[in-house]
């Protein structure tokens, strides 16, 4: 192979790379714009950065699959679910790659007095650590093997809401997603109560 071959093949695969860098940068900048820190508040979509890789595809791909974001009660879940199918293989692959590999930004938490009560606390502990914790971690790190979220970087509005899916069937009842209807199942153990004070503890950073 001559140099100047050589220098060809090298100049096409830089701009080859640097076509799928800029475009790997404008799914992200779409994905932020729902998903960044500043944004959550306002869109309920929750934090990708520093989030589990495994966990972040497969929910892309559940959402492609309609495993998840079917249900007429799911809003934003369709909106996803359209967003997903739109992505390739290749896509998905990247963003969840791209996005776990970002350092972790915490939500900022507003708690009410009555949500810092020790008493309050020390509830949501012991609930964590009876129903959660097996499988998102002691310290709601996530399990990569299991593909369990990291529970700490979500928003309490975010925890909220998905508990309540689980527990009402919008999420976690498609007979393809064992580790939904295993959420499904724990959810419903749960009392109003008991999510109040788990979530609450979460939002302490453990």
């Amino acid at each position: 192979m001559t140099w100047k071959l050589t220098l060809l093949l090298t100049s096409i695969l830089l701009l080859y790379s640097s076509s799928l860098a800029a475009e790997l940068t404008d799914k992200a900048a779409s994905c932020n714009a729902c998903h960044a820190a500043e944004n959550q508040q306002a869109t309920k979509a929750p934090a990708l950065a520093g989030q589990q890789q495994p966990y972040l595809k497969k929910q892309l791909l559940q959402f492609q699959s309609g495993e998840r974001g079917s249900s007429a009660e799911d809003s934003t879940g369709q909106v996803m679910a359209a967003v997903a199918k739109q992505l390739t293989a290749a896509e998905v692959e990247a963003l969840s790659r791209y996005f776990s590999a970002l350092a972790a930004d915490r939500p900022k938490v507003e708690l009410k007095a009555e949500q810092q009560e020790p008493a309050l606390l020390d509830k949501g502990r012991r609930v964590y650590i009876g129903s959660c914790g097996a499988c998102h971690g002691n310290k709601a790190q996530g399990n990569l093997e299991l593909k369990a979220p990291a529970l700490t970087i979500l928003s309490q509005d975010y925890l909220l809401l998905q508990l309540q899916h689980f527990q009402t069937g919008v999420r976690g009842s498609n007979s393809a997603d064992k580790p939904g209807r295993q959420m499904a199942m724990m959810s419903r153990t749960l009392s109003e109560a008991d999510k109040q004070a788990v979530v609450a503890y979460l939002m302490t950073g453990l």
